[in-house]
């Protein structure tokens, strides 16, 4: 069996949290102190996560499947035993069953107590301190004390097993309202739970589903959790004995974003200290399945080189394991673990840019190497997630061919069939969505990718506006058409299927039209279809509803987080748009916990959530103050503006902090540094992104020409060069006359018109396109329509900065262009 290319772990360049607290494991104060504070504390963050996290259920074995690819957490949805018993055993025995066979005792007789327990001169009673054997303590055990008297005769009827099983199947679907009906109903049933591990199934189930839902329940949770934890006891690092609780807890913390008392809770299940070294806190404490959560929640906070080398060094493990134990009992556990962990490294991997690591490591899983022939590349295995993550990867990377070979092969499917075999749905959602987004990046396969999405739906393209735009009953399929629409430039389509979606019509009142679905993800969609047609006044007050906001509230309130990271982030970036940088700004120093008046030491200190700190950072870009900008991003990669230029620009391990930093070097004129970063970034990352920020900062330059020619004729190259005759073009124009650089605009022109026709369009080529026509002169509506094409691919590109050096360059030409012609 292959288990994935073994790691070289290396030490983590990015620092560990630290903290004031005078235990290294808990809070000061007593236990129950703790729990009320938790209780009472009111966090002013929040992490949203992209994929639902499914919680461990409670019962008898630890647990050791793999987590599903498209889930968050690892492993801990299994059965398990109580949490920390001495030395993790794998074998999950329970040693505190309880058999309920019938006896009869003789109630004079004495409790018998073995020898090696008795005290010298006298008989004692088994549950003295004194005689009490140092065993961990379970969940039974503090619950229901071990008795030689027969049990009670207790009601528990057969269906209670059944109502557990359907509730735990309805979370195990995403089913969460369901659950949390279905869980409700068993703990409030006059029968009762007897047994305690099934009430601590049913109450940890209940947290599970609450979790997924608004953040009141979320707190709900927390608070269900707490309670429970006070029944077990607590082992000397502070972790509680009822198994997989403190697990639930530290992701319900996690989701309010609560991420401190998260880390706590996680190190104290690892046995780690707080305050150890970075080499301490990524040695794998061999309970897995907390190591890996805790990787993940680095992961989420933005650590990702202390993720890296904890991932990479549990796999280094497992494999060891695996080998010397390769015909134990245990080997099917350590298996599961180590496809748990791979499936971590490999979804890091994507998001910080190391897409040919995470190709690599998902061609090992699947039993192929990268110099194998196409047909054996392109064969799907038997891990289907792998093999859709596998195409996810090949599109990052360019292999856009290769990818829709193998969805072509997961479909069953051939390049040469019919486009109406080409067109059914196979019934696998995943793979028929996964192969419409690839079309839908092939100009010549946009007709394909409608079709397909309309078949899914039960459509077809022949159909009535009205027919088109009714729902299919799914709504992932019904939200990819509308983006779809919306990037074809079929607006009306767009905006009908949406107003469906949300249960509205055209011609509704203003009210109406604002009033929230109810889904966040269709209300977003919405609002930001709103702002790239146009409608501001829409988009801004639906955005303000979904935010339990109104137009005409105060600054104060306008400005206070409504928790859902998601709507506070989306009401950031709009505010930006329209030029409100005082509103966004606010309102994220108070999802950051920070107060504006604060000194610049402060409001530079990383506030611990990732997607938080990058926005403020890309927000002061592009209000002039690139000096807190590089501050900010410096403080995340855990280095100082008086460290040397090695260490200043070596990769953090985190794609987008570098982008941004390089970027900001560029405008505060530290060209040389930015160029080095931006070098070494593409060495680490083998990053497109990086490719072409590095040609793009030598356009204009006379380095530029001997730079691009050891390049290969791409999509990137082909920008750079209609980049670089732009910025002359622009040059020549300010420093000479208006028409000295009409041969370089066409040439600029000729160079973006290309790589659109050459290769799948991109925003950035779109946009380029709309620069050279509004640099020429042409008309207004036509250069407009082709930056309205750009938003539309990438809605993004509307939030950046609009206050580079090059933009202020290419102001002055328009400028002089427009002063000749009066």
């Amino acid at each position: 069996m292959s288990y994935g290319p073994t790691p070289s772990a290396s030490a983590p360049a990015s620092s560990s949290t630290s903290t004031s607290q005078s235990s290294p494991y808990c809070a000061s104060g007593s236990y129950a102190d703790a729990v009320k504070r938790r209780l009472s504390t009111s966090n002013r963050e929040i992490k949203s996560l992209t994929q639902p996290v499914q919680l461990p259920q409670v019962v008898h074995q630890r647990s050791t499947c793999p987590s599903d690819i498209s889930g968050r957490q690892a492993s801990a949805c299994q059965p398990a035993t109580t949490l920390q018993p001495s030395g993790y055993s794998a074998s999950g025995s329970d040693t505190g069953a309880s058999k309920g066979r019938k006896f009869t005792l003789n109630p004079n007789a004495e409790t018998f107590i073995p020898r090696s327990q008795r005290p010298h001169g006298g008989h004692q009673h088994l549950n003295s301190p004194s005689n009490t054997p140092d065993w961990p303590a379970t969940a039974y055990q503090s619950s229901t004390p071990r008795t030689f008297h027969p049990e009670a005769k207790t009601c528990h009827p057969e269906t209670l097993k059944k109502e557990i099983k359907s509730a735990l199947a309805m979370l195990d679907n995403h089913n969460f309202t369901g659950a949390e009906k279905a869980f409700r109903a068993i703990l409030h049933s006059k029968h009762g739970i007897p047994n305690p591990f099934d009430k601590q199934t049913v109450t940890i189930g209940l947290a599970r589903s609450l979790k997924e839902q608004t953040r009141e329940k979320q707190m709900e949770a927390c608070s269900i959790l707490e309670e429970l934890r006070l029944d077990g006891t607590l082992d000397r690092f502070g972790a509680s004995s009822i198994g997989n609780l403190d697990l639930n807890l530290s992701l319900c913390e996690e989701a309010l974003g609560r991420y401190f008392d998260a880390e706590t809770r996680l190190l104290r299940l690892r046995r780690k200290r707080r305050d150890a070294d970075e080499r301490a806190l990524c040695e794998p404490s061999r309970y897995y399945t907390a190591d890996i959560t805790h990787a993940r929640l680095w992961q989420s906070t933005g650590k990702y080189t202390l993720s890296e080398t904890l991932l990479l060094n549990i796999k280094t493990e497992l494999i060891k394991n695996l080998q010397s134990k390769a015909h134990s009992t245990a080997t099917s556990k350590l298996r599961n673990h180590l496809n748990t962990v791979n499936t971590a490294l490999m979804r890091l991997w994507q998001l910080i840019g190391k897409h040919q690591k995470a190709e690599l490591l998902m061609l090992e899983i699947t039993g192929k190497r990268p110099d194998d022939d196409e047909d054996i590349l392109c064969r799907p295995s038997d891990h289907k997630n792998i093999d859709l993550a596998l195409t996810f990867i090949w599109r990052a990377l360019g292999k856009r061919e290769r990818a829709e070979r193998l969805l072509l092969n997961m479909s069953r499917k051939h390049p040469d069939d019919s486009e109406e075999i080409l067109c059914r749905p196979t019934g696998d959602r995943a793979i028929d969505m996964a192969l419409a987004r690839t079309w839908e990046e092939e100009m010549d396969k946009l007709e394909l990718a409608e079709k397909l999405l309309l078949n899914m739906s039960g459509k077809r393209p022949g159909d009535s506006e009205e027919e088109l735009c009714k729902l299919c009953g799914h709504h992932d399929i019904d939200l990819s058409l509308a983006v779809f629409w919306q990037r074809m430039y079929k607006y009306m389509r767009t905006e009908k299927l949406l107003l469906n979606m949300s249960g509205k019509r055209p011609g509704d009142s203003e009210e109406a039209l604002c009033k929230p679905c109810g889904n966040s993800e269709i209300d977003l969609a919405l609002v930001r279809f709103w702002e790239l047609t146009g409608k501001y006044k829409l988009a801004e007050k639906l955005l303000l509803n979904v935010s339990h906001k109104h137009p005409g509230a105060s600054e104060e309130i306008l400005c206070k987080p409504c928790w859902q990271q998601e709507i506070d982030l989306t009401l950031v970036r709009y505010w930006e748009v329209l030029g409100k940088y005082h509103l966004s700004e606010r309102l994220l120093l108070n999802m950051s916990g920070k107060d504006p008046d604060g000194s610049e030491e402060i409001l530079c200190k990383p506030c611990g959530n990732h997607d938080f700190d990058l926005a403020l950072a890309v927000l002061w870009e592009n209000m002039d103050k690139p000096e807190r900008t590089e501050r900010l991003l410096l403080n995340i990669s855990g280095k100082h503006p008086d460290d040397d230029e090695d260490s200043l620009c070596k990769p953090s391990g985190n794609h987008d902090i570098d982008l941004i930093l390089a970027r900001c070097w560029e405008i505060t004129g530290k060209h040389e540094r930015a160029i080095n970063l931006v070098e070494r970034g593409c060495e680490f990352y083998h990053s497109n992104e990086f490719e072409l920020t590095l040609l793009k900062f030598s356009t204009g330059q006379e380095e530029f020409m001997e730079m691009i020619s050891h390049y290969p004729e791409s999509a990137n190259t082909l920008l750079a060069n209609s980049i670089h005759y732009f910025s002359l073009a622009c040059q020549q124009i300010i420093q000479d006359t208006p028409e000295s650089g009409q041969d370089n605009l066409h040439k600029a022109l000729e160079f973006v018109e290309s790589a659109l026709k050459k290769y799948p369009p991109s925003a950035g080529a779109y946009s380029q396109k709309a620069h050279c026509l509004r640099m020429l002169g042409k008309n207004e509506q036509k250069w407009k329509e082709w930056f309205a094409r750009a938003r539309a691919f990438d809605s993004s590109r509307t939030y950046r900065s609009k206050t580079h050096f090059w933009r202020n360059r290419e102001a002055a030409a328009l400028q002089k262009l427009s002063n000749s012609k009066e």
